[in-house]
């Protein structure tokens, strides 16, 4: 019997790591799943020793997500969940940084910061129940989205 030598996930979220220049890319699997995944890398990650694994696109349509996440259209998500969203992408911070004239430097803590600024709230949440920050933040989204277009 073969073992299996390759697991199926999906792409959750990206970080940067600055004080060892990196960036983390996390995927997900579901519960069930995790032995077998624990198995194929080989137990729980040992800093001492690193083992590299190469990561691609599966070419086939994936129809079951893990657990708890389902996917939703971006306009069905609440002003407060965009915002999160957009915050954590570093695409983001560019235009934030080349289109808004943020001066700080690009992170999701720094989006954020300078998002509640843009829209003159102390918390993402207020968008959801303030017309005019949500109308603020729409609008800088909606702006996000055409230079987006433009850039790639």
């Amino acid at each position: 019997m073969n073992s299996p030598v390759a697991f199926k996930a999906t792409y959750s979220d990206f970080k940067l790591v600055k004080t060892r220049a990196v960036v983390q890319v996390i995927f997900e699997v579901p519960l069930a799943d995790s032995n077998e995944v624990l198995d194929i890398l080989g137990g729980m990650p040992n800093a001492a020793n690193e083992r590299w694994f190469g990561i691609a696109p599966l070419r086939e349509p994936i129809t079951d997500a893990p657990e708890g996440k389902q996917s939703k259209n971006w306009r069905e998500l609440l002003p407060s969940a965009q915002a999160g969203i957009r915050c954590a992408e570093p695409i983001f911070w560019a235009f934030l940084r080349e289109e808004m004239n943020m001066r700080e430097e690009g992170s999701a803590d720094n989006a954020a910061s300078f998002v509640r600024a843009h829209c003159k709230v102390n918390s993402r949440a207020h968008f959801n129940s303030n017309p005019a920050a949500k109308a603020v933040w729409q609008s800088l989204d909606n702006q996000f989205q055409a230079w987006k277009a433009i850039q790639l």
